[in-house]
């Protein structure tokens, strides 16, 4: 049977911060996610040592996490090669984990901003955007 979780948090390669108030207590209702995609790999040209150091990052991260006793879903290029974009990630993974909320943090980049705001207003439950330093 498939774990279940009230609450789905969404953590972006340049939001590894562990100071950052979503770390400041544990909750085993609440999933982390830390999904490398092949769209943030494509929609501009970057060096492959960047994308390599990203990902590298994103993984230790997630270990750093799990070692700390919180639910962390990591998912790698492998892991997430069946799916189009991370709205389609994010819906399967709403549906699949039965989650009834879902947090991100604001990206920097509007690109991303846009597409995660048009997903939460599609969703069928709360969605909530922190600010990155909170």
């Amino acid at each position: 049977m498939t774990q279940t979780y009230s609450r789905l948090r969404l953590i972006l390669g340049d939001q590894l911060n562990a100071s950052h108030s979503w770390f400041t207590e544990q909750s085993s209702d609440t999933l982390y996610l830390i999904a490398e995609l092949a769209q943030e790999t494509n929609y501009v040209l970057h060096h492959v040592q960047k994308i390599c150091a990203f990902f590298a990052a994103m993984e230790q991260f997630a270990k750093a996490l799990q070692t700390a006793d919180f639910q962390v879903l990591h998912l790698n290029l492998d892991d997430t090669q069946a799916f189009n974009d991370l709205p389609q990630l994010l819906r399967h993974l709403i549906e699949k984990h039965q989650i009834r909320q879902f947090e991100y943090q604001l990206p920097d980049e509007y690109r991303l901003r846009k597409q995660l705001a048009d997903v939460s207003a599609q969703l069928a439950i709360p969605a909530q955007a922190v600010g990155t330093f909170i």
